[in-house]
Order: C-alpha cells, then structure tokens, then sequence
C-alpha cells in the first residue's frame, strides 16, 4: 500500500513543479506578448471598420445558404426517432408470422395509441379480418392499406404562374407555428427563384410582427406590416396592392392564431379574404391551416371549423420532430380528403419536407429502425 501512495505522491510533486514553471514562463511571455496583442487589436479595429463601410449596403443581410430539400432518407430516419415509441406497439403485431385474432386486437390497440382514432382503427382491423392473408404477409398488408387512405387526395404543393400575385394565406390556432411555417414556404419559393411579398397580417401581436420581420431580413424579403392594432383586413389590403404594384409572383399572409370555436375571429378571417377578392376575385389561391401534430385527434375539431368557415386547400403538419404520434395524419387524409402539402420535422429553414405518403408510414410502422422481427409470438 505504501508504494502506490509514494507514486502518487511522486505524481503529485512532478505536476507541482510543471505548474512552477508554466507559471514562470506564463509571466515572461506575458510582457512579451503584451505589445503583439495590442498590435492585432489595433489591427482588427481597422479591418472591421474596412468591412462595415463594404457591407453598408447589405443592412446586415445574412444570405442565406441555398441549398437542396433534405432528402426523403434524412426525414424518414428522424421521423422514425420520432415515431419509434409507437411503432414498437405496431411492429410487435405486423411482423407476426401467423395472423391470430389477438396480433389483431393488439394491432387496433397500438393504432389507437398512435392517434389514429378509434373509428379509423376499427375499419382498419375489420378490413384485415376479411382478407385472407398469408402467414408473414401482415406487414405488407398493413402497409398498402395505410398508404392507400392517402390515395384520393394530391398531396404536391406547386408554386404556380397563372395568376400574379399566387397568394397563399396562412391561418391557425395558437401556437401551430404559422409564422415559422411560412417563413420555410418562402424559402422554398426563393429557391425556386420566385419573387414574393409577405404581409404580416397579425396587428394584434407585435413579437409576431417582429418576428416576420427578422424572417424577411434572414431570406431578403419585403414584409409589409401595418401600424399597431390596425385592422388586419386593412393591412392585407394595401399589402396585396403592393404586391401587385412589384409584380410579386408570390404573396405570403400571415394571420393572428384563432381559437376555431371562437364565431368573432372566425368571421374576422371571412373578412379578410372578401378583402382579398377586391383586388382578386380568385383569391386566395391556397388556404393553408397549420395543424400542431402534437394535439393528436383535436386537429380533427380544428380542421372541420376552419373547413366548414373559409374552406382548406391544403394542410401543414408541423412539430412532427417532437412527441407526435402521427396517426392523425391518416385519418385527416381519409375522412376530409385534404391534401397534406408539408411536414415540419425542425426548426430550421429547411425542416419544411415535402409530404410522402409511402415513406411516412413506413416511418410509422418503423421500417427504419430496429429488429425486423419483434413478434408478439
């Protein structure tokens, strides 16, 4: 025992010693380098102010980086992460070799659990039962059946240039990320080399505003936005005119978050496309509800009142990068036969992926990751 305490003690007095002569060295050095440092200090003002008087024009523009969509690869393996709480559940079921009543009923309950619903997933299991399927062939049934709820809708979303300005509004609840969302649509426009206008049409909220505006700083994109508390209508109005004036090809509006059970902001919305149909009697060209994929089977309730109001022309599902479950997105397809253009898996500008049917459910079910084999048998 007393000859490893006489080595660390030994290690102890070598780092002591080491430290003593950094410290020395440390304090010659430091007069030394003392006049070199305040030389590079010198040095850096002067190529900063260089810069600055170079960049004056570009307002402190950051460009950003053009780069490709992600690829389906990327987000089918995050949406698998995402999603792998889920399809543990459902694997269990669909990669059983033998097809009983109970993979059956353990199957339903993993699909209610992923939000699917309770309706959806009984017409699910019902389908399953009449057919007579192989041994080992689950998978594959489940599979073409889910991907085949999204078959009586176009999913694409195409920038078009038939009419100028295309102008897309953007309306939600609270907190489903419109804003961010539109921010990510305009990005992929630019990329398109479209020239675009935004309106920030939420008077009501300043940080929104300022928001966009930071938005439209990032992407160099003209955002017009009203005084405080003036009538959002009002600003749309002037907005669009604006945009006709520049030629935009594409006009982004941005809307405050409404509660849809809320009959005032509801009809406050109605409002602002009748003021759109002033400059364009075809306006808005795509009526965009941003749904929250966290909520679950409440984008139903939401979907049907923002429907049944304005009319939808498609749907973005954002936060599908957190706790969602996702099996809403079948049932939205299905039963409303609304197009979902955009899943949102992140927060940066390009998180924004096109919508594909067959490489989200095979997310779903968890294609991507793990043992092929985990049977409840």
């Amino acid at each position: 025992m007393k000859n490893w305490i006489n080595k660390i003690k030994k290690k102890i007095t070598v780092k002591k010693s080491v430290s003593q002569i950094d410290s020395s060295t440390d304090k010659i050095s430091e007069s030394e380098n003392t006049a070199s440092l305040l030389q590079n200090q010198k040095d850096l003002k002067i190529k900063e102010s260089t810069n600055l008087k170079l960049n004056e024009k570009e307002e402190n523009y950051i460009k950003p980086k053009l780069v490709k969509d992600k690829t389906n690869t990327n987000w089918f393996s995050k949406l698998g992460n995402n999603f792998k709480k889920t399809s543990s559940n459902i694997k269990r079921a669909i990669f059983a070799k033998k097809v009983t009543t109970e993979d059956l009923e353990y199957l339903q309950d993993a699909f209610l659990l992923s939000d699917l619903g309770v309706s959806y997933s009984e017409e699910l299991i019902n389908d399953l039962r009449k057919k007579r399927i192989e041994d080992g062939k689950l998978k594959e049934e489940v599979t073409s059946y889910l991907v085949s709820q999204f078959k009586d809708s176009n999913h694409s979303f195409i920038f078009k240039k038939e009419k100028l300005p295309q102008i897309i509004l953007f309306f939600g609840v609270n907190g489903s990320g419109k804003t961010t969302t539109l921010a990510k649509l305009a990005y992929k426009a630019k990329l398109q080399g479209l020239s675009l206008n935004i309106i920030a049409a939420d008077t009501f909220r300043a940080a929104a505003v300022e928001q966009l505006k930071e938005w439209g700083n990032r992407l160099q994109l003209d955002v017009y936005s009203g005084f405080k508390n003036e009538d959002p209508s009002s600003v749309i109005f002037k907005g669009h005119k604006k945009a006709i004036e520049n030629k935009a090809d594409v006009l982004l509006i941005d809307t405050a978050g409404r509660l849809h059970n809320k009959t005032a902001l509801m009809d406050e919305l109605k409002k602002m496309i009748r003021i759109i149909q002033k400059n364009d009697p075809e306006a808005p060209h795509n009526k965009i509800l941003v749904l929250d994929s966290t909520i679950g089977q409440n984008t139903y309730s939401q979907l049907e009142a923002f429907n049944s109001t304005v009319g939808i022309t498609g749907v973005i599902m954002t936060k599908l990068d957190s706790s969602s479950k996702g099996g809403s997105l079948i049932a939205i397809s299905k039963k409303y036969k609304t197009p979902i253009h955009f899943i949102g898996i992140g927060e940066k500008v390009d998180d924004l992926i096109d919508f594909n049917p067959k490489d989200f459910i095979n997310a779903l079910i968890g294609e991507n990751f793990g043992e092929k084999n985990e049977s409840i048998h």
